[in-house]
């Protein structure tokens, strides 16, 4: 049986056109922010996360993913988080992108069987996926989804500031 998908189309091609249009959006929804905006949420009493938190927290889950889909164990959360870090939107950017380029060249490198071939999942990620193993692209799809989801957020945090230029496609 032949690997590959209905639309003919490879799926790191597929997955990789997916984490560019999001990228481009997330990046789009947050360059302008001044250093004294990123720690802004709408109810930091209620711990909802500040636009530097949803970045750390885009990062961190990417690195954990891929480290997952490379080596099928889980990586430390916290130091994934800490590599995160600066004190302005560009800082923040970069680091993103770095992580990006790594996901990139692992999509560069796989074949479609390696996509297709499932790897075994720690024990804390089965839960997440309902299963002991997942297929690579499958990962590759929950980094794209993740971070669609919180540039959500995002988009919702910068209309409550008025800011409507998010809102030119």
């Amino acid at each position: 049986m032949a690997v590959g998908n209905a639309a003919g189309r490879p799926h790191a091609e597929r997955l990789r056109s997916d984490l560019d249009e999001i990228r481009a959006e997330l990046v789009k929804t947050v360059r302008g922010l001044a250093p004294d905006e990123l720690d802004w949420s709408p109810r930091p009493d209620l711990k909802m996360r500040s636009f530097r938190q949803l970045l750390q927290e885009i990062g961190a889950m990417e690195q954990l993913t891929l480290h997952m889909a490379r080596h099928g164990q889980e990586k430390d959360w916290e130091a994934a988080w800490n590599a995160i870090a600066g004190d302005d939107i560009g800082a923040l950017l970069a680091c993103l992108e770095s992580v990006r380029a790594e996901t990139l060249a692992y999509l560069d490198a796989c074949t479609e069987e390696t996509l297709q071939t499932p790897v075994a999942l720690a024990p804390e990620w089965q839960g997440y996926f309902h299963a002991p193993a997942v297929e690579p692209e499958e990962l590759m799809r929950w980094i794209a989804r993740h971070e669609y989801y919180h540039l959500g957020q995002m988009v919702t945090y910068q209309w409550q500031r008025g800011n409507e230029s998010v809102l030119d496609g």
